[in-house]
């Protein structure tokens, strides 16, 4: 560390309360700025030790980045953690941030004008350590908050497909999987996967695979049902579908498709065959 970097580092740490002063007073001139209750005037003392924690990482990058990088990791485990517990929009953030940041430029060029010795060098140099710590925080920060929001989406995507595959369980042994809507390649795949993994699991005998909600039956619909039905004879479940409509045979007749699956033409109809008392 030069003696340049030494100073500025020095003179921050000394004048790191003024530079989180006068951050508060930005943060807290305008009412409901924020929707987070964290940046409320209630929470100023909690608000005021993050900043101290931010304040300190920033200062480090000026004994070297690799001080910064060894101090990142840490803070980012804490006051990530912190800002997604009490749900704190990303934005929010990254605006409160950018405030804290201004507040150092500021102090840098206060050292600058009170030192004569000091070169634009050293002043453009200072500036750019700051803006290079944050500008790390930054990305960092919203990598993580990336990865989480991928992950969250992941496992709404994987419940929404649980609950557009519901099988629902008649018997001890008979259950129906409805179908509703137009069922492509991909939901198809996925359908399939689910339907086996839930007979499965609630030791399904019999599946009744009705049809009456699909609005349009294609190859993609066919493959599926064939696929599907292999798949379970396999697992030991016996499967077969209900509600074709006139329509729907005509659809199928016209994709030649070898739909070779027991039918019904209602759940009506399964039912009444498959719960009779024998």
């Amino acid at each position: 560390m030069n003696e340049s970097n030494g100073s500025m580092q020095l003179y921050l740490k000394e004048h790191t309360e003024e530079i989180i002063n006068n951050w508060l007073s930005k943060i807290y001139e305008q009412e409901n700025a924020y929707t987070s209750f964290v940046y409320s005037p209630r929470y100023k003392d909690e608000l005021r030790a993050d900043s101290e924690q931010t304040a300190d990482l920033i200062i480090s990058y000026f004994a070297g980045k690799e001080a910064f990088f060894a101090k990142l990791d840490k803070w980012l485990d804490n006051m990530y953690a912190r800002r997604m517990e009490n749900e704190v929009p990303l934005p929010e953030v990254i605006t409160t941030l950018d405030k804290l940041r201004r507040e150092f430029l500021s102090a840098i060029s206060d050292f600058c004008i009170e030192n004569d010795e000091v070169t634009k060098r050293d002043f453009s140099s200072s500036m750019a350590m700051v803006n290079h710590g944050f500008d790390r925080i930054n990305e960092a920060f919203s990598a993580m908050y990336y990865h989480d929001i991928v992950q969250h989406l992941e496992l709404q995507h994987r419940l929404i497909e649980e609950i557009s595959t519901p099988v629902i369980l008649i018997t001890d042994q008979l259950a129906i999987l409805p179908l509703m809507g137009r069922i492509d390649r991909e939901r198809a795949d996925k359908l399939s996967e689910i339907t086996a993994n839930k007979c499965v699991k609630l030791g399904v005998e019999q599946l009744c695979i009705d049809l009456s909600g699909i609005s349009y039956f294609d190859d993609a619909l066919g493959e599926m049902l064939n696929n599907l039905v292999t798949v379970l004879k396999l697992l030991g479940v016996e499967a077969f579908v209900s509600g074709i409509q006139p329509k729907m045979a005509q659809q199928i007749n016209r994709v030649e498709l070898d739909l070779s699956i027991p039918a019904y033409h209602s759940l009506k109809a399964v039912l009444q065959e498959k719960t009779r008392t024998k």
